[in-house]
């Protein structure tokens, strides 16, 4: 087992010894199911050849079939896909959706390809783990590196390949091709709900409601525009190019033209630092919406705020845990805060088999109740057991799961 994996199961055992669960749950996500490693050969346009690493881990299947997204990213490896897949399976369980945990991922420098060579590395990949993908099975999502292209790609080369059409096999698809119109926005909204209901707990129901933000991809930008909307004031924003800051609040539409004209935020005028500055900027709210590993342990001593959303996943490492309690910093965990995507992934799941078409509005009421009421949830365990918001989170995780052992009985093993 990788140091990352045992580091992020350390948390769900520590809650497991909290709500008093079976001992079967804890042997039961010791590891995972099922990891599928390849190498998958990729022709490049200019005739070479490329051999790539790539997995896909399904992690537990105890409430439903593995969900879980493809990142394709340089530094994917087997360790953090299996960290990922753990992830999802609490989150799945946190969020009261018939999933269990899946990632995948591929160690490939993703935007250096040409379109072509995407398309063809997708199928290929698809190709390979065909056995392993299916509506009832195992259901892709997009990540890091992947959208609704890619999403698109897999689902008309599975179905080729099983001689059926399949707009359930996974989701994050074009509204087109059967996606859903508010999927995109969904892990942003999600997380602002998140906020919202835990902002009291989190100690920032109160105040002129600042928000800084580490990351402006799809998550982070739609948190941006969120939040903006519900008057919280956006004092900083931060990509790989850099880091705004504007004590009197940013404008997400002046983020957005920066960032598609420039490349980046810090391309704005005005006050312009490094990307790293993010975390030390002065905010009541911290938002990690971009890649995980980001807040260790020495950077907590650098945090100039009074609660962290995390958007990204696993952008607290747990040995800075300790040192967030210690510091008076609440944090909404990843398994709650991001969680929205992964529930209209469901929605669009749900469409796709089912051939219902849900319009938008009712994504965003149904969203919004889930969000709200999972939210809720969290905070009332953490009341309950006196502790913070991501034990909490993965208590309501162990419950679910362990629920499911017991229902299970003897054909669980």
């Amino acid at each position: 087992m990788g140091d990352q994996l045992s580091n992020a199961r350390q948390r769900l055992v520590d809650a497991m010894k909290m709500a008093d669960v079976t001992e079967d749950l804890a042997e039961r996500l010791s590891y995972p199911r099922e990891t599928l490693a390849a190498s998958l050969p990729l022709r490049r346009d200019d005739g070479s050849l490329l051999l790539l690493k790539a997995w896909r881990c399904r992690y537990d299947d105890l409430l439903g079939p593995t969900k879980g997204g493809l990142r394709f990213h340089h530094s994917t490896n087997a360790d953090e896909v299996q960290t990922l897949a753990f992830w999802m399976t609490v989150k799945c369980a946190v969020m009261h959706l018939p999933f269990g945990g899946g990632k995948g991922g591929i160690q490939v420098d993703y935007g250096d390809l040409t379109l072509a060579e995407k398309e063809r590395l997708t199928r290929t990949f698809v190709e390979h783990y065909a056995r392993v993908f299916g509506p009832a099975r195992d259901i892709p999502a997009p990540d890091v590196g992947t959208g609704a292209r890619e999403m698109a790609w897999i689902a008309d080369y599975w179905g080729q390949l099983h001689h059926q059409h399949s707009p359930d096999v996974v989701t994050g698809k074009p509204p087109v091709a059967g996606g859903l119109e508010g999927r995109a926005p969904a892990t942003g909204r999600g997380a602002f709900l998140a906020l919202e209901e835990l902002a009291e707990a989190l100690g920032v129901a109160d105040g002129e409601k600042r928000v800084a933000v580490q990351g402006y991809g799809s998550g982070g930008r739609h948190f941006v525009r969120f939040a903006h909307d519900a008057g919280w004031k956006i004092v900083a924003v931060a990509d790989s190019g850099g880091t705004v800051v504007d004590p009197e609040g940013l404008d997400p539409d002046a983020l957005d033209k920066a960032k598609e004209d420039g490349g980046s935020v810090a391309d704005m005028d005005g006050d312009t630092r490094d990307s790293d500055a993010i975390f030390e900027v002065e905010c009541d709210v911290l938002v990690p919406a971009a890649l995980g590993g980001q807040i260790d342990e020495e950077m907590v001593g650098k945090l100039n705020c009074k609660a962290i959303v995390e958007i990204a996943n696993g952008p607290v490492l747990p040995e800075a845990d300790e040192a967030l309690r210690e510091a008076g910093i609440e944090v909404a965990p990843d398994v709650l805060a991001n969680a929205g995507g992964v529930y209209v992934s469901w929605l669009e799941w749900v469409a796709g088999r089912s051939g219902e078409i849900i319009a938008p509005d009712e994504v965003d009421r149904r969203l919004k109740e889930r969000m709200t009421e999972r939210a809720k949830a969290v905070r009332e365990t953490a009341a309950e057991f006196e502790c913070d918001l991501r034990t909490a989170a993965y208590i309501e995780a162990a419950r679910r799961l362990d629920d499911a052992v017991t229902a299970r009985g003897g054909g669980c093993f």
